[in-house]
C-alpha cells in the first residue's frame, strides 16, 4: 500500500499463538517469544509502526487472578501474544486488514486473529 494523503494512523491488536521449541519454563518461553515475535514484526515497513507487543492473560477459575498464557510440555511451548500495532490505513474498517495483509507475510504459518480495531 503506497500511503496517500488520505490515510490516518489507527491502533489494531492482534492475538497471536506463538510456539517455542526447547523451553524449560514458561518464563524462558514467553522471553523466546517476544523476542521472535519483536524481531519479525520490526522487519514490517510502509505502513506498519510503534509494536508493541504482551502476554495474554486469562483469570483464574479458582482465585480470579490473571495468569499468563503459556504452557509448556516436554519442551515444547505455547505462548499467548498480543500484537499491538499502529497501521495506516484509509478507514478504522480497512485498518485491520491492512495490518493482516502487511504482517502475514513476516509472520509464515501463524494465525494473525483481529481483536481490537478503532471505532
Amino acid at each position: 500500500m503506497t500511503p496517500t494523503s488520505n490515510t490516518d494512523w489507527y491502533e489494531v491488536s492482534f492475538s497471536v499463538p506463538w510456539i517455542v521449541h526447547g523451553a524449560d519454563t514458561a518464563q524462558d518461553a514467553i522471553n523466546i517469544a517476544v523476542a521472535e515475535l519483536g524481531k519479525r514484526v520490526a522487519e514490517a515497513d510502509g505502513p506498519i509502526r510503534n509494536a508493541d507487543i504482551s502476554v495474554q492473560s486469562v483469570p483464574c477459575n479458582a482465585c480470579g487472578n490473571e495468569m499468563d498464557v503459556a504452557t509448556v510440555v516436554s519442551g515444547e511451548a505455547l505462548v499467548g501474544l498480543l500484537l499491538t500495532v499502529e497501521v495506516q490505513a484509509r478507514s478504522p474498517q480497512k485498518s485491520g486488514l491492512v495490518g493482516q495483509r502487511e504482517l502475514g507475510p513476516l509472520l509464515p504459518d501463524t494465525p494473525l486473529r483481529l481483536v481490537q480495531t478503532p471505532r
